[in-house]
C-alpha cells in the first residue's frame, strides 16, 4: 500500500455575503492577497484568467483532526461570493496510506464544520462590511472536500492508481469506510480527468480527489465552482421567496379615471428590477473566470460543473425568470388595454361633446 509522503485535505464552505465587493477597497482593510493568476502550465493561454482576481485574507489555525492543527483562509469574490477553506496537511512522518483516506475523509466530513464557518463568516463581516454593497449574510452554505496527493512513496501513473486503490478512491469520495458496491464504485468515480501520465483528477458531487504536484490551478477551479454553485442555490432561492411573497395580483380594474395612470407601477417595477439584479449577477459569476475550449481546465471545470448539476440548477432558475417575465407582461398588457378603452371612451365623450355643442349653436 502507498503511502502519503506529501498532500493536503482541504474542506471549503461557501458563502453569499452580499451584493457585490470592492475588492479595492477590501484590500485597504485587511491584509489580503489576489490569487495567483492561473499557471501556463498543462497548455493554459494568457486569456483564460480571473477577469478579477478574489483575494485570499488568512483567518489563523483551522480546528484539529486526525491530521494535526491546519490553517483558515478566506477567498473573497467580486460578485459577493466568500469561500473559507479549511486546510490541514498530510505530515509523512504519520504513516498515512491510500488506504487510510476513507476513514479520514469521513472524520472530516462529521466534524460538523459548518457551524464554526458560520460563526468565522459572521465575525469576519463586521470588518468587511464597508467594501460590501448591500452586506449579509445568507444562511444558505455548500461544502466540498478535496484530497489532494502530490507525492507517493512509489512512483505510479495516474491509471495505475485509480486501477490498484478503486475501492479506496471511491469511499474517499463518498465518506464511507465500508466498501461500496460495484455500482456505486463505477458512480463516484465516472468522472476522471487526466493530462499528464503520473497525475488523475476523479471528481464526485461532494469530494474530488487530485493526485497531482502541480494541483493548485485545479483546486482553485474546484473551488470557484463550489461558490458558483452556492450562488445558483441562492438565486433560486431568492426567486422563489419572492414569488412566493409576491402574492396574488392585484384586480384587474374596470377602468382607470386617467389615461396615463398605471395601477400596476410598483409590482412592474419590482419584477424588472428582480430579473436586471440576477441575471447581472449571473454575467458577473459567468466572466469571474474565463475557461474555454478542450484544454484541461476547461475540461475539469466542465466535468465538475456536470456533477454539480450546475446546467440542471441554471434551467431551473430560467424557467423561474421565464414566470416573472410572463408576469411582467400580462401586467403591461392589463395597463395597455385599460388605457385604450379609457382613451376611447374620452374621444367618444369628446364626439358626443361636439355634436351637443352644433346642435345647441343651431338652435
Amino acid at each position: 500500500m502507498a503511502t502519503i509522503l506529501q498532500g493536503q485535505c482541504r474542506v471549503y464552505y461557501a458563502f453569499d455575503i452580499g451584493y457585490e465587493v470592492q475588492l479595492d477597497q477590501l484590500q485597504r482593510l485587511v491584509d489580503a492577497t489576489p490569487v495567483p493568476p492561473l499557471s501556463r502550465k498543462k497548455q493554459t493561454p494568457p486569456y483564460l484568467q480571473y477577469t478579477k482576481p478574489p483575494r485570499v485574507l488568512p483567518l489563523g489555525v483551522a480546528p484539529e483532526t486526525l491530521l494535526g492543527e491546519g490553517v483558515v483562509q478566506a477567498t473573497v469574490f467580486d460578485f459577493g461570493g466568500l469561500s473559507l477553506s479549511y486546510q490541514w496537511a498530510i505530515a509523512p512522518t504519520a504513516g498515512w496510506t491510500i488506504e487510510d483516506l476513507p476513514r479520514l475523509s469521513q472524520h472530516l466530513h462529521q466534524m460538523g464544520l459548518e457551524s464554526h464557518a458560520q460563526a468565522t463568516v459572521t465575525h469576519l463581516l463586521e470588518t468587511l462590511e464597508p467594501a460590501i454593497l448591500r452586506p449579509r449574510l445568507d444562511p444558505l452554505v455548500e461544502d466540498y472536500y478535496l484530497f489532494i496527493l502530490e507525492r507517493l512513496s512509489e512512483e505510479i501513473s495516474g491509471e495505475e492508481l485509480l486501477r490498484r486503490y478503486r475501492p479506496h478512491l471511491a469511499q474517499t469520495l463518498r465518506f464511507e469506510v465500508l466498501p461500496l458496491s460495484r455500482h456505486q464504485q463505477e458512480e463516484a468515480l465516472s468522472q476522471s480527468i487526466s493530462y499528464y501520465e503520473n497525475d488523475l483528477a476523479l471528481i464526485d458531487w461532494n469530494g474530488a480527489i487530485l493526485y497531482d504536484p502541480d494541483y493548485e490551478d485545479s483546486a482553485n477551479v474546484l473551488e470557484f465552482l463550489n461558490v458558483e454553485l452556492l450562488e445558483a442555490r441562492y438565486v433560486d432561492a431568492q426567486l422563489d421567496r419572492r414569488l412566493l411573497e409576491y402574492g396574488p395580483l392585484p384586480p384587474k380594474p374596470r377602468f382607470a379615471p386617467i389615461p396615463f395612470r398605471n395601477p400596476y407601477a410598483g409590482q412592474i417595477e419590482d419584477l424588472a428590477e428582480w430579473k436586471a439584479e440576477y441575471l447581472l449577477l449571473n454575467e458577473r459569476i459567468d466572466n469571474s473566470l474565463k475557461l474555454i475550449g478542450d484544454l484541461y481546465l476547461a475540461r475539469l471545470h466542465t466535468a465538475a460543473a456536470r456533477r454539480f448539476y450546475l446546467q440542471e440548477w441554471n434551467l431551473i432558475i430560467s424557467r423561474k425568470l421565464e414566470i416573472i417575465d410572463d408576469l411582467y407582461q400580462m401586467l403591461t398588457d392589463r395597463v395597455q388595454v385599460s388605457q385604450s378603452q379609457m382613451l376611447e371612451l374620452i374621444i367618444i365623450l369628446l364626439i358626443l361633446v361636439e355634436l351637443v355643442l352644433a346642435l345647441v349653436a343651431k338652435s
